[in-house]
């Protein structure tokens, strides 16, 4: 279980820290933290990364802080120290480091070598003059490619944009997914045979394109096949957001208010509005069959 701290709140014990926003926490995250926690169990401390608990600003996240913190816990830390974008925005570099070294044991940083920090953006050549001035053991981890392709925050926001989630989640090391509480839906695809389980986007989260996707759904442990409508219903003239999921080979009625976790993996077309519900049906069935395929 990982723990969470606010910027400037007091942690007794000595740590080595994960500096970045992790927003993804996808592949080159990965190897900086895969890195802390090697020498976390090396020098006794506590695993720590030093994020973002908000956007930052004109940013749109992959994944809201709720499922960031969870993500981060997966991969090993054990401390999050959180920062406020709105809080520390305008203090420059050495003073944050400052206040950072003041209010925390630091025996190890552990940063990306694109890591800039302050609002006149220290890099990383900044960082290693006031780690060495402060006896702070510093590795600064390269970047990280995946068949050919810079991993990136901003390239996997891209390919989700696209509806590109299969590339996505090559980038973030898993399926792209969205994780929350099912909520009551308004009846209509039980109504036509076709039952949904409904989730709201998470807050602070990011939309990717709207369309019909092949998706897996995980549900009280286990993983069940689906496909899932990301947008609206224009053929029952709904043009209010949704995410609607079909699974298949599950029936229960006893759901609502149960975490679902939504695993996407395939585009299979966009968003129609159709003449009649049967066809609709029609649609949604051929959508299934992209799971004898998987």
């Amino acid at each position: 279980m990982i723990e969470s701290l606010e910027f400037g709140k007091p942690f007794v014990g000595e740590i080595s820290v994960a500096l970045g926003n992790f927003d993804g926490v996808h592949l080159g995250h990965r190897t900086l933290l895969d890195e802390v926690c090697r020498l976390s169990s090396e020098h006794n401390t506590a695993a720590c990364v030093l994020t973002f608990a908000d956007n930052l600003l004109g940013k749109e996240s992959i994944y809201d802080f709720t499922e960031k913190k969870r993500l981060l816990g997966e991969c090993g830390a054990n401390l999050c120290i959180m920062l406020y974008f709105c809080r520390v925005s305008q203090i420059k570099g050495r003073e944050f480091f400052a206040k950072l070294t003041e209010s925390y044991r630091i025996r190890d940083i552990v940063c990306g070598e694109n890591y800039t920090f302050g609002s006149d953006r220290c890099d990383v050549t900044t960082l290693a003059e006031l780690c060495k001035q402060n006896n702070i053991a510093l590795k600064v981890m390269p970047l990280v490619d995946f068949e050919s392709v810079r991993v990136s925050s901003t390239a996997i926001r891209t390919f989700l944009r696209t509806g590109n989630v299969d590339m996505a989640g090559k980038l973030l090391g898993m399926k792209y997914h969205i994780r929350g509480r099912i909520v009551a839906g308004d009846g209509r695809g039980r109504g036509i045979g076709i039952p949904t389980l409904n989730l709201d986007l998470p807050i602070g989260m990011m939309e990717i394109k709207r369309g019909v996707y092949g998706t897996y759904a995980e549900l009280d442990g286990k993983m069940y096949r689906a496909v899932t409508n990301y947008g609206p219903r224009p053929t029952f003239l709904q043009n209010k957001f949704a995410i609607e999921t079909n699974i298949l080979d599950y029936s229960s009625e006893r759901v609502l208010g149960s975490e679902l976790t939504v695993h996407f993996h395939k585009y299979l077309r966009p968003i129609t509005k159709f003449a009649t519900a049967e066809e609709l049906v029609t649609t949604i069935k051929k959508d299934k069959e992209w799971t004898d395929i998987c």
